[in-house]
């Protein structure tokens, strides 16, 4: 089963593309920063488990996210388990999603108005043949 829609996936839609995946890491690690396990599952509780991420691919995305100075990582230091690599926004990574959320403000204004469309249009017809 594919992770991130590609073109051997075969059911594209319930997996996020890559930007998108960047776009939730984001999202998460702007509120604190966080572990690869803690990312996903803090990915797939704001996603109300939809997106749920392998670890191979998170890994993968971070050290891409990494190196295009979206993120940074330190170590956090554990007595009672393994030190676990922790991973925060950079000034950049900020920027970045700041201009996601802007566009996903402007594409919810052109949704609000197709919806509000569907309502006078469609809501509680029920016919067979439209």
């Amino acid at each position: 089963m594919c992770e991130t829609g590609g073109h051997n996936c075969k059911n594209k839609l319930n997996y996020p593309e890559r930007r998108w995946i960047q776009f939730l890491i984001l999202r998460v690690v702007c509120q604190e920063p966080l572990h690869g396990y803690g990312i996903v599952k803090a990915i797939e509780e704001l996603s109300e488990g939809r997106h749920i991420i392998k670890s191979g691919t998170m890994y993968t995305t971070l050290r891409r996210m990494e190196k295009e100075g979206l993120l940074e990582s330190f170590w956090e230091r554990s007595d009672t388990g393994p030190d676990k690599r922790m991973y925060k926004v950079t000034r950049d990574g900020r920027k970045h999603l700041k201009e996601w959320l802007e566009m996903l403000m402007e594409r919810k204004r052109m949704m609000e108005k197709i919806l509000l469309f569907y309502e006078q249009e469609f809501r509680g017809d029920n016919r067979e043949d439209i």
